[in-house]
């Protein structure tokens, strides 16, 4: 019953007294109150836990990612020392290093095969390179929590998609080079996204919004060309957003599949999110 009451606790009190004048706004306002308190910030505290404000909940990784152990647990306390360990995932992309999402996404009552009750809850994944320059990528990994009969336990992952990347790609290697960047020795792509309430479609899980932004330092490098031969002026010294890859798609859960879907294709980003 732990993440019942903590699912209870959390529901923001949506009655109010309106009259026929201020309805549909005090209505459209209540829908977006709604969407909004399904995402739950969590504060990071000592030792690596990411707790509710109300300390309610804590949740960890086990292992230590500064001795190089990628964790491979998920590890829970309600508001006592008793602590559940839970499996994780093996996530793709031989992962480095994992941390967690500093946020819960509710997952209210529903007729499904395991009650509706629990969260989503988020574990990044990082990859890094060096070479001449540094790279690295994340991905972000939606796990679904639930208490099931006599336990609670992670059903699956529900979402994998890319999160944020950057690169530093050395392309100064004489005076002259220098000279003729303005000392812009370094291209740099980067590649960020957040994750959003979406609308309330009534679905098994709520919908999410994925909104991405890529950009390129200084503004006519491109990752695909050779920018080393480039004579910048004063004006380039500044980041160019690329318009293809960011953009904003919603995220529905597909049942049939257990997993999120974007309602259309994402383009291809890969110049900015492969290491």
């Amino acid at each position: 019953m732990l993440l019942t009451m903590l699912l209870a606790a959390a529901q923001p009190d949506t009655d109010t007294d309106t009259d026929t004048d201020t309805a549909p706004a005090a209505a459209a306002a209540a829908a977006a109150a709604a969407a909004d308190s399904r995402m739950l910030d969590l504060t990071e505290g000592e030792g690596g836990q990411h707790c509710l404000p109300d300390g309610q909940l804590c949740l960890e990784l086990s292992g230590n990612p500064d001795a190089g152990a990628v964790p491979a647990n998920l590890i829970l306390s309600f508001d006592s020392p008793e602590k559940i360990s839970l499996p994780l995932p093996v996530f793709s992309g031989n992962p480095k290093v994992l941390r967690l999402w500093p946020h819960l996404v509710q997952v209210r009552g529903s007729a499904g095969a395991y009650g509706g009750k629990g969260f989503l809850v988020g574990v990044v994944s990082e990859q890094r390179a060096t070479y001449s320059g540094y790279s690295d990528a994340a991905r972000l990994h939606l796990l679904r929590l639930v208490e099931v009969p006599h336990a609670i336990g992670i059903i699956g992952e529900v979402l994998d998609v890319v999160w944020n990347s950057s690169q530093m790609i050395r392309v100064c290697f004489s005076e002259q080079d220098a000279k003729d960047r303005l000392d812009a020795c370094y291209d740099e792509y980067a590649f960020k996204a957040v994750l959003k309430p979406g609308a309330d479609d009534g679905g098994e899980l709520p919908s999410l919004t994925y909104r991405s932004f890529a950009t390129a330092y200084p503004q006519p490098s491109r990752r695909r060309e050779d920018n080393s031969w480039l004579t910048l002026k004063i004006g380039d010294l500044a980041r160019w957003k690329d318009a293809d890859c960011s953009y904003e798609r919603a995220l529905r859960h597909n049942p049939a599949t257990g997993r999120y879907e974007m309602d259309r294709p994402a383009p291809d980003c890969s110049v900015y999110t492969t290491p």
